[in-house]
């Protein structure tokens, strides 16, 4: 088990194509959520980080943010931003250049961000290189791995105090594979790291609007 990146061949494409850590001397960590919304958990994520004036970015499918249109709403008005996590989680491996374009504009026609994340972390350079020009595609440091039946919230928390730093990037969710972890592990990190004089800021703070369309 690793508390890393995904496929290290991603970590070769040039840091303006993929970006895995936020580049800063500041004590910032990127906190991100994955795969939602899902209403009650997504709730309770969004009202342990408002108990630390927190800010987060959600990386949400399509079909998951039109099932719950009123937590995609709260997440803008609790001052967090959104990312495009294609419509229907699709694996980039396992599709055509085109049948991906095409599932990342339908999550697009459901709302707008310019940062976008591929679903398992799996994306081929020639995806990246297209999707590049309209998103800023955001990796991560660090996974927390809450989803994982076999990885405890303690052991997950002892990972993150050793090595997050200034401008990682870490990997969470708001699934209902994590509903049993994640609210541990973030109440955890909160904590700690806000006791040691961090801030949590959003992606959006950090990477420009795109305005090419593809």
């Amino acid at each position: 088990m690793f508390f890393y990146s995904p496929p290290y061949i991603l970590q070769k494409l040039s840091p303006s194509v993929l970006h895995w850590k936020v580049e800063t001397l500041q004590k910032e960590i990127y906190l991100t959520f994955d795969d939602g919304p899902v209403n009650s958990l997504t709730h309770k994520v969004l009202k342990v980080l408002d108990q630390y004036q927190a800010k987060a970015t959600f990386f949400c499918n399509g079909k998951q943010a039109l099932e719950n249109t009123e937590t995609i709403e709260m997440i803008k008005q609790s001052g967090h931003c959104l990312g495009n996590h294609t419509f229907s989680h699709t694996d980039g491996w396992r599709s055509s250049l085109k049948h991906y374009l095409e599932d990342v504009k339908r999550c697009d026609d459901v709302f707008q961000s310019s940062l976008f994340r591929p679903p398992y972390g799996r994306i081929t350079p020639g995806q990246a290189k297209v999707l590049s020009k309209q998103y800023n595609i955001v990796m991560w440091s660090l996974m927390t791995f809450d989803f994982h039946p076999k990885v405890k919230p303690e052991r997950s928390l002892r990972i993150m105090k050793r090595k997050a730093a200034p401008g990682s990037i870490i990997l969470m969710h708001d699934s209902e594979k994590a509903e049993g972890n994640v609210i541990s592990i973030l109440t955890g990190v909160m904590e700690y790291f806000s006791g040691s004089g961090f801030t949590f800021n959003s992606l959006e703070s950090v990477f420009p609007k795109k305005s090419l369309m593809i």
